[in-house]
C-alpha cells in the first residue's frame, strides 16, 4: 500500500510540475523549461512513457543545438546581429517609460539574447573551458 500511496503522490507532482510549468512558460526567464522536465523526470520514475521520452531528449537534444547554430560563419554574423538588435530593443525598453509589461519584456529579450549569444560560436562551452584552467 505503500509503495502504492508513493507512485501515486509521484505521478500528481509529476503532472502538477509540468502544468505550473506550461502555467509559468509565458513569463519573463526559463521558469517553463526546467519546471516541466522536472516534472517529466518525476513521471519518468514509474512510467514507461515518460522515461522514453526523457532518453529521447537527453540522446537528441544535442542535435537540435547543431541545427539551430550550424557552423556556417553567415548564420553566425547574422546571430550576432540578431543579438545585438535585442540588446539594443532591450536598452529602449529599460529608458523608456518602463511600464511593467516592458520591463518583463525587456527581461524575457535579454535572457533570449544571452542565449543566443552563450550557444552561437559555441561562446558558452569556451567560457566554461577558460573557468576550469
Amino acid at each position: 500500500m505503500s509503495s502504492q500511496l508513493k507512485r501515486i503522490f509521484t505521478d500528481i507532482g509529476g503532472y502538477g510540475l509540468i502544468v505550473l510549468g506550461i502555467a509559468l512558460g509565458w513569463l519573463p526567464g526559463p521558469g517553463g523549461i526546467p519546471l516541466v522536465l522536472a516534472g517529466l523526470a518525476l513521471l519518468s520514475l514509474n512510467n514507461d512513457w515518460a522515461r522514453r521520452l526523457r532518453d529521447w531528449l537527453i540522446k537528441n537534444s544535442g542535435h537540435l543545438v547543431v541545427y539551430i547554430f550550424p557552423k556556417n560563419k553567415y548564420i553566425q554574423l547574422a546571430y550576432d546581429f540578431i543579438a545585438v538588435i535585442l540588446l539594443v530593443v532591450v536598452a529602449w525598453l529599460v529608458t523608456t517609460e518602463s511600464a511593467i509589461w516592458q520591463i518583463g519584456l525587456a527581461s524575457a529579450l535579454f535572457i533570449f539574447m544571452i542565449l543566443i549569444v552563450g550557444v552561437n560560436r559555441d561562446r558558452a562551452v569556451r567560457i566554461k573551458r577558460h573557468i576550469r584552467r
